[in-house]
């Protein structure tokens, strides 16, 4: 890439099939190198004392990383270098508190390989990036309450899904909700199945916690 110098990459993440992918896509690139991974954060210090990385790509779920306290102290040991979060944490409290920690982009796992190189090449630009499924988290900080489950989760639900996940968040069983909307239990209950393996839960409790962590409210 004539004009560019080459953007070293460090990749860090704790599922080998991961890192797999991304430093055979980072490979195809012009001008790109990858210069090392981690899998775990007891050895990533380490791996940015050794290696002259310009971006490291980052899972925020990796055993061993305190996600603040290690991403502060990365902004004061490697001021240069640019962080991209690439993980499967979309809630709003870690978004704004990584962000607000220092790093240059932040991306969810669910995002599509075409986003992941717009964000490199925005990075590599000297700009942050947000992804386009999480911008609307923070640039609607004033949203109404019966609005947060549509507009909080970075999960592409159903109109009928946003509107349960409010009731399950409201502590109202399958024939309430039903008799809300006009529909059979069975129908209520095949929608928050659907619910929860969208959001990887496992059970109607946990679905309604995480509705609320959302800002929907529970009464």
């Amino acid at each position: 890439m004539e004009g560019k110098r080459v953007l070293r990459v460090l990749i860090a993440d704790d599922h080998g099939i991961v890192r797999d992918g991304l430093r055979l896509l980072l490979s195809t690139l012009e001008g790109v190198e990858v210069v090392g991974e981690a899998a775990d954060g007891m050895r990533l210090p380490a791996l940015l004392q050794e290696m002259s990385a310009d971006l490291l790509l980052l899972d925020l779920n990796m055993p061993g990383l305190n996600r603040l306290q290690f991403i502060h102290e990365l902004r004061q040991r490697h001021p240069r270098l640019k962080v991209l979060v690439l993980t499967a944490n979309t809630e709003l409290a870690t978004v704004r508190a990584v962000l607000d920690a220092g790093v240059h982009g932040y991306l969810s796992k669910g995002e599509d390989t075409a986003e992941l190189l717009e964000a490199i090449d925005v990075l590599r630009s000297g700009q942050h990036y947000l992804a386009r499924s999480l911008r609307f988290m923070l640039e609607t900080p004033h949203a109404r309450p019966q609005e947060h489950a549509e507009l909080l989760s970075a999960v592409e639900l159903t109109r009928r899904e946003r509107q349960i996940l409010i009731l399950v968040a409201q502590g109202r069983s399958a024939r309430e909700i039903a008799e809300h909307f006009s529909i059979s239990p069975l129908t209520v209950r095949k929608h928050r199945e659907n619910l929860m393996r969208k959001l990887d839960l496992h059970s109607t409790a946990e679905l309604a916690a995480y509705a609320v962590r959302l800002g929907v409210p529970s009464a």
